[in-house]
């Protein structure tokens, strides 16, 4: 729609990094949006940088030791623990169906923004997916899944159109950024599957400049599963049951992914 970043992508809700204009009586969306955006999406047989097909994979559980992450203080939940068990289920199915997987930790430490991008690059990754869940401070109410992705170079954070938030556009490129079209494949096939299996609400496919995600050498995704913050979500995630499908939805998006890769 005009004057609206926000569109439906294969029925998934995808912001662009730009709203869509109208010019010259049509509609149009920026070049950034329609090359490393709709293209790989709609025309992934147009990407001109095509990513290898996935057989090693890293796995981050976000947070870690003095890092609790964001938390249910009511029943006492901490995102880090449930990254780790969430991203150790994940690891298991994926090693079963052949992958090689590596964990950017396996216990409760922290570790650095910066060293998981190089644990996963010196294992030559061919994707990485970071794990987390979501809260808001003051609000029970929030709820859904969101997948972000780094931001091209020249765009801004999807959080930085927000009303009174900062402008935090990067003019030069990331090393991220060399897999930008890749990076929206991955998080198109990991957010249809997340939704498909979690029933949550569609909070979309987003663009940020997550430290995690900038100096990899490979494609990349942040996945927020869903909000802490909301008891009703909240209790879902403390059972295990709910965490072993939130793990296979990722499994199965990054075997759909392999497949489109392998196809092109």
């Amino acid at each position: 729609e005009v004057d609206s970043r926000e569109a439906r992508i294969n029925g998934l809700r995808v912001f662009l990094g730009h709203p869509a204009a109208m010019q010259r009586g049509g509609l149009e969306v920026s070049r950034i949006d329609f090359d490393t955006c709709l293209v790989p999406l709609l025309k992934p047989a147009l990407v001109q940088r095509l990513p290898a097909r996935p057989r090693v994979i890293a796995i981050d559980p976000g947070h870690g030791g003095v890092d609790q992450g964001t938390q249910n203080a009511r029943p006492r939940l901490k995102e880090k623990e449930f990254t780790l068990d969430v991203s150790r289920r994940l690891k298991a199915l994926l090693e079963r169906e052949g992958y090689t997987v590596v964990l950017t930790r396996e216990a409760d430490e922290r570790v650095d923004l910066q060293s998981r991008a190089i644990i996963a690059n010196r294992a030559n990754a061919d994707v990485f997916v970071s794990i987390h869940f979501n809260a808001l401070p003051n609000d029970q109410r929030t709820r859904g899944t969101e997948v972000f992705t780094f931001a091209p170079a020249r765009q801004r954070s999807t959080n930085a159109w927000s009303l009174g938030a900062s402008d935090d556009t990067e003019a030069a490129a990331a090393p991220a950024n060399r897999h930008d079209a890749a990076n929206a494949m991955l998080a198109h096939a990991l957010h249809r599957e997340l939704l498909k299996e979690l029933k949550t609400f569609d909070r979309g496919k987003k663009i940020g400049h997550p430290g995690v995600l900038r100096g990899l050498n490979c494609p990349g995704v942040l996945v927020e599963s869903g909000f802490l913050s909301n008891d009703e979500e909240a209790r879902l995630i403390a059972t295990p049951a709910y965490r072993q499908r939130i793990a296979e939805a990722p499994a199965e998006g990054i075997g759909g992914y392999g497949a489109l890769v392998g196809s092109l």
